[in-house]
């Protein structure tokens, strides 16, 4: 059986050649006279993608003109059929339902030879299909001062399209529509008021696959207005604000944070109801002043595309916003898979060669990064990480995956005081060759170069490729505090004469062991 699914990326099917007259089939193309209004779409709809039947949320706007003698007429009635035709209803008159009879033609398939009409629908969720319901002769909207909302429609029952002759269903269908007027001025970004100072949070949730993100963001606090920039990758550089009351901060939905993609994008909090679906509403945190840490209350914060309707790009939940003490740099473990834009943002990027070609995210696929050839220089390209906070006197262990595309690459990896070319000093892992199509996980030991107040320190990852190669990609850093390497350091004679020798090859007697790693006859035990 095909699957249904819900998704965030949506594919219109297009008609063929259409009728040279659309006035043969009676299909209204042009605008009809009276007052035309604006409306956002919202609510949700089905359509085919390849061969499979999509559901996901209505987007754009719909146009709708209020005319004489009670008549109101619709402009592109059903939200994935992209032709600008018009259908005609009627405004009760009391003002409160608008109806529409089904059987109007709103297009021609020159491919098939037969108009496509106005229908209502029912849906089959087992077998996918759609049967035309005879029985419903018109479809009806409510009408108030805040918006025209379609009556009697549900996942099951449709307000849809059919080929006139065959009654098959068309690819074209909505219900649960909502029409608010469009009001321009609501898409402003929000701005730090001057004057407000910020401080650096670390943001870290699970995406809704399960996928764990932690990076910094930013907080600033004005009376009680919270201001928080940074947690959405496509826009690190929008600002999403909330008012506190007691202990909790309330994100208004569908704040504006900017265009993706050539569309408007919205903050909202998603929250699920009793039937398992998601719901639109206001974004909401709890404070806990002693550990300065915000928590998420409402279910999911989401990077949405459209207001009204959970229709997302990002959605997190298990979020934890905690006062970075360290002003900004990461503590030990540390990792980065490089999931989002924003974690590649983190990264100081130095083309030191200045010839144009240097690390970029995304690599030639998926979500890494990626430096890519230059045909007559070789690379001389920096990736160095955020601040780390690290030890002089503690040994450390740093990973990488890369690969090559097919023609041989070069990397090394150092690590300095300062995020510059200068104060990279300390080698990591020495000058190493990828090739070949597979990933390769690389390692190195090492002590920081010297003692420092702040205690930040910075990794750099240095390709130094031939010119004229291909595609380097890195993926999956990390920096942990290294395993001890007990065994090298005990001889074997000490390990057969039975006594107990710490790592540093001590004898210590067995009645009186303090908590610690011991060797012991060849073999690593703890003594807690």
């Amino acid at each position: 059986m095909k699957k249904l699914l819900l998704i965030a990326a949506m594919a219109v099917m297009t008609l063929g050649a259409w009728a040279q007259s659309a006035s043969d089939y009676g299909i209204v193309m042009e605008q009809p006279a009276g007052e035309l209004r604006t409306y956002d779409r919202a609510g949700y709809a089905y359509y085919y993608s390849g061969e499979y039947i999509r559901r996901g949320a209505q987007t754009g706007t719909i146009d709708i003109v209020f005319g004489e003698n009670n008549k109101v007429y619709f402009k592109q009635p059903l939200s994935k059929l992209e032709i600008n035709s018009w259908i005609e209803g009627t405004l009760s008159d009391d003002g409160t339902t608008i109806t529409v009879p089904m059987g109007q033609n709103v297009a021609y398939d020159a491919e098939v030879n037969d108009v496509i009409t106005l229908a209502m629908l029912d849906y089959d969720d087992e077998y996918e299909e759609f049967a035309v319901r005879n029985s419903a002769q018109y479809v009806q909207f409510s009408v108030t001062e805040d918006k025209i909302s379609l009556i009697g429609t549900s996942t099951y029952v449709v307000f849809g399209a059919v080929y006139a002759n065959s009654q098959e269903w068309a690819g074209y269908a909505d219900y649960n529509s909502v029409y608010t007027p469009t009001t321009q001025a609501e898409d402003v970004l929000v701005e730090l008021p001057a004057g407000v100072e910020t401080q650096v949070y670390t943001f870290e949730a699970n995406g809704y696959d399960g996928t764990a993100f932690k990076y910094n963001v930013n907080v600033g606090i004005d009376n009680n207005d919270v201001y928080i920039q940074g947690i959405f990758s496509d826009v690190p550089q929008s600002w999403i604000k909330g008012t506190r009351n007691g202990n909790t901060v309330t994100f208004a939905q569908d704040q504006y944070i900017g265009q993706v993609a050539g569309k408007p994008n919205y903050m909202a909090g998603g929250q699920t109801n009793a039937s398992g679906q998601k719901d639109i509403c206001d974004f909401v945190l709890a404070y806990d002043e002693a550990t300065d840490t915000y928590t998420n209350v409402t279910d999911y914060l989401l990077q949405n595309t459209t207001k009204g309707v959970v229709y997302y790009v990002q959605a997190f939940n298990n979020i934890v916003i905690t006062r970075n003490v360290n002003d900004g740099a990461y503590t030990i473990p540390y990792s980065e898979s490089f999931e989002t834009q924003a974690a590649f943002s983190e990264f100081t990027v130095i083309n030191a060669n200045n010839d144009g070609r240097t690390w970029t995210y995304g690599g030639t696929v998926g979500q890494n990064v990626a430096y890519q050839w230059d045909s007559n220089n070789a690379a001389d390209d920096w990736l160095i990480t955020p601040a780390l906070i690290m030890e002089p006197e503690v040994e450390y262990e740093f990973g990488i995956d890369a690969k090559a595309s097919g023609y041989p690459e070069r990397l090394e990896v150092m690590v300095g005081a300062e995020p510059t070319v200068e104060a990279m000093t300390t080698t990591i892992i020495p000058a190493v060759v990828v090739e070949g199509y597979d990933v390769a996980h690389h390692t190195g030991r090492f002590t920081v170069p010297a003692s420092k107040l702040d205690g930040k320190y910075y990794i750099g990852i240095h390709a130094i490729s031939d010119a004229d190669q291909f595609v380097l990609t890195i993926d999956n850093l990390s920096v942990v505090v290294a395993e001890p390497s007990a065994i090298s350091e005990v001889n074997v004679d000490r390990v057969q004469d039975n006594n107990y020798y710490d790592l540093m090859g001590r004898k210590y007697d067995s009645n009186n062991l303090p908590a610690g790693i011991y060797i012991h006859n060849g073999k690593k035990i703890i003594v807690k």
